[in-house]
């Protein structure tokens, strides 16, 4: 660091799944150890994000991991279960002593009582709307976040912190999440097999199909990333003579596999190691979510350069500007008259494709965000942090 003796840091993320708030958690762990910090990663659960992290800085997974996953699935055992994560995120940073304990979402507020406990200065990064945020802080029976350096993914997720603790906006700092644009690039031009891809199928365009423009979608299948209102687009797009030969191809998890219905011109690919080179072949990628804060998937697709829809939830207005389509949210026959627009003018496809790209590269950089980000850390005194919840918050 410049100027500075090298930080020791432990970064908690709740997960190693490909999915946005790890990945920032990943694009975090490079930046800093970029600037000279000693970081130690801990996951608190598997995914194949687990060598990514440790090709940065070296990584474990919590203690106790199988042991307290059981523990939670017993109502009755529910307090054990508490007590357990808490001694186990106690004894992680004991053994590393950090001076700063980062927390990449409110699914790791567990840290918190330990890290005030052993006086470790401790910023959480907040990811999630409020009702998330309330859901994990209620599990880790943490609502107190005096003395708590806070960090919001959005402006959105910003004036939900504000609302949950009084402070000031100022008090809550603002580092939009962004992708590592430089690795996108890379993994999206290696058109290589992924693990869990079929032999022979390209990403994207199933082997023996017909050709046809490309209606994409990325992440876990799931109500809350409204795969089920992407299903009814479809279905209302291939009722169109126009646009019915367009496909339409879902990337990721199958989190919820009763809402994966394929059919005609309808296909979930499944999870990929490398989901960059099935999204650079969409020709429109969509949103249906019904809540995603600020989806590092819209920004993704912007920078590979794609014409975005997508409902006006959280922040996304704020990320696609005018280079792309936002309709009102869970507003189907409006999403599905939007692609339908897209996919009949491939002359607007290109200009919101270029116009995406740009805006991408121009307001949502790597670079930007490391500059931020050091901000944010290097602001040592956070005074900010100091000021009370207020009284109704207390009260609860």
């Amino acid at each position: 660091m410049t100027g500075s003796a090298a930080r020791r840091v432990v970064l908690v993320t709740h997960d190693a799944s490909r999915t946005g708030a790890p990945m920032v958690a990943l694009l975090v762990a490079r930046c800093l150890v970029a600037e000279g910090d000693r970081v130690r990663v801990v996951s608190r659960r598997r995914g194949p994000l687990l060598a990514d992290f440790d090709a940065v800085a070296p990584t474990r997974l919590e203690l106790l991991l199988g042991v307290r996953r059981r523990l939670w699935l017993v109502r009755s055992l529910r307090l054990v279960a508490w007590l357990v994560d808490v001694a186990a995120a106690t004894a992680t940073l004991a053994r590393h002593r950090p001076d700063l304990v980062y927390l990449n979402t409110t699914a790791s507020a567990i840290y918190l009582h330990p890290a005030r406990w052993l006086r470790i200065r401790t910023l959480l990064h907040v990811h999630e709307s409020d009702a998330n945020t309330e859901l994990f802080l209620e599990q880790a029976r943490s609502r107190d976040l005096r003395g708590v350096r806070l960090v919001a993914c959005s402006e959105s997720v910003r004036g939900d912190l504000v609302a949950r603790t009084g402070r000031s906006h100022h008090d809550v700092a603002l580092l939009p999440s962004v992708p590592d644009d430089g690795r996108v690039r890379a993994l999206a031009a290696d058109g290589a097999e992924t693990p869990g891809q079929a032999p022979g199928q390209e990403s994207g365009r199933a082997a023996g199909q017909e050709s046809g423009p490309v209606v994409g979608a990325t992440g876990s299948v799931g109500l809350r990333k409204g795969t089920d209102l992407w299903l009814q687009v479809a279905a209302a797009v291939h009722a169109d003579e126009e646009t019915r030969t367009a496909r339409f191809v879902w990337v990721g998890e199958l989190g919820e596999p009763a809402l994966a219905v394929p059919g005609p011109g309808v296909e979930f690919t499944g999870p990929r190691a490398n989901p960059y080179p099935a999204m650079a072949r969409f020709d429109v990628a969509t949103l249906p979510s019904r809540d995603d804060p600020f989806p590092l998937v819209v920004l993704e697709a912007m920078l590979l350069g794609k014409p975005v829809v997508a409902f006006d939830v959280g922040s996304v207005r704020e990320q696609v500007g005018e280079a792309g389509i936002v309709v009102p949210a869970e507003d189907v026959p409006a999403f599905a008259a939007a692609v339908r627009r897209l996919l009949v003018d491939p002359r607007l496809r290109a200009d919101l494709g270029a116009a995406a790209r740009a805006r991408a590269e121009q307001h949502f950089s790597a670079a930007a965000f490391a500059d931020r980000l050091r901000s944010i850390l290097d602001d040592a005194n956070g005074s900010s942090a100091q000021v009370p919840m207020t009284a109704d918050r207390q009260a609860r």
